[in-house]
């Protein structure tokens, strides 16, 4: 696999998951120098430009993140090409992107359950199995980009 310079966190509404996972995984690659950016869409976006829920701000604010500036983008308003790493949610997201004609090897599944409707418990805990798979990934990713 080529150097790992792009990573697009991917979930259905683009409005909880993909947008804490955004965060988070762009926080801890700053931290470990890592030259990484981070994105975020939906597959399944009623209408951009949608702000992330109130309990996923609150989720990652208690990590001392922002996510007040949050839009959601629909996977479909992006260049597939300039990514050069797809991370679903689940296998349902996977698939949607292979459908979509993401490479197979280009695609890490996280395996998060959606918050959407829960309660801000709900939240802080799926926030908090969304940093643990981050800190595997950046690992990962700066295995692989050496």
């Amino acid at each position: 696999m080529d150097k790992i310079k792009s990573v697009l966190f991917v979930c259905t509404g683009n409005t909880c998951r993909s947008p804490m996972a955004q965060v988070i995984f762009q926080n801890l690659a700053y931290k470990e120098r890592l030259d990484c950016k981070a994105l975020s869409a939906g597959v399944a976006v009623g209408s951009e430009g949608r702000p992330a829920t109130a309990e996923a701000m609150q989720a990652v604010l208690r990590l001392g993140l922002d996510l007040s500036e949050h839009k959601s983008t629909s996977i479909r308003s992006l260049n597939a090409d300039e990514i050069d790493l797809f991370v679903a949610m689940t296998m349902e997201h996977a698939k949607v992107l292979m459908n979509l004609g993401a490479a197979k090897n280009k695609i890490y599944v996280m395996n998060i359950p959606d918050p959407y409707g829960g309660s801000q418990e709900v939240y802080n805990s799926c926030c908090s199995a969304i940093k643990a798979e981050a800190e595997k990934l950046v690992e990962l990713i700066k295995e692989n980009n050496g």
